[in-house]
């Protein structure tokens, strides 16, 4: 993208940041057109805002698309229970994921990283995904434009880290999610998921980014599907074994 371009898609996502009306999509003018344009505008924007990032969220590949990483900035990433007032989030987007926290820096280099070199020193943590986005809804957007604003990132929520989690069946994980007490979503129609395959496939993401740093937590996709909730509402995500974490969003 042309410096205008993107310097046009910043002045907007952090705008709406600072309280202005989100729109259904960014102008065609300024559009990003692929995943390198998108990744662009995200490093921009971290830099205007004079954000830490403190996470990350992958989305592993598939048959139709490849895998892509968001950033996820560190004052938004909470140990429960968690809050996140009015002004730090706008939609209340929930997920249900499994989260790893990296023990070692995985530096840039030419060869692809292996999964037990990625996993090395790594924790496993149940945390919930806060869905948000700077536009109207994110679902009706192209991946471009999506993967710009982050990927729809407003926070992370985590809990304590699960132990011997390598000797673990992750797939066998069951998440159930209520808000207020009322069933809100559960994994019963979800993918299974690999979160250490997940997490070599951001590493190798990040090997032309410049590199992986230890402490970043990221998350590895939701089990639970996208369920949005109200403020005024008191989630609880429950993760059997790995323990039960908590969010609130005071009205």
């Amino acid at each position: 993208m042309r410096p205008d371009q993107v310097e046009e898609v910043v002045r907007l996502l952090t705008a709406v940041r600072s309280g202005a009306a989100p729109s259904a999509d960014l102008p065609a003018e300024c559009r990003p057109q692929s995943d390198a344009d998108a990744y662009e505008i995200q490093d921009a924007v971290t830099r205007h805002l004079g954000e830490t990032i403190g996470g990350w969220k992958i989305g592993i590949a598939s048959a139709v698309a490849p895998a892509f990483c968001a950033p996820i900035y560190a004052r938004m990433i909470r140990l429960a229970p968690a809050t996140y007032t009015t002004a730090e989030v706008r939609l209340i987007g929930i997920e249900g994921e499994l989260a790893l926290r990296l023990g070692r820096d995985l530096p840039p280099r030419d060869q692809p990283y292996q999964r037990d070199e990625v996993i090395e020193g790594a924790s496993l943590h149940p945390a919930i995904e806060v869905v948000d986005s700077r536009f109207v809804d994110p679902r009706a957007l192209l991946r471009p434009v999506m993967l710009a604003d982050n990927y729809a990132n407003g926070g992370l929520v985590y809990g304590p880290a699960v132990p011997d989690w390598q000797k673990r069946d992750l797939t066998a994980t069951k998440m159930t999610i209520t808000a207020n007490g009322e069933p809100l979503a559960d994994s019963s129609i979800g993918p299974t998921r690999d979160p250490a395959a997940a997490l070599v496939e951001f590493a190798n993401l990040m090997r032309g980014r410049g590199g992986a740093k230890a402490g970043w937590i990221i998350t590895t996709g939701s089990w639970t599907g996208l369920e949005f909730t109200r403020r005024g509402a008191c989630v609880a995500a429950d993760f059997g074994p790995f323990g039960r974490i908590e969010v609130a969003f005071p009205g």
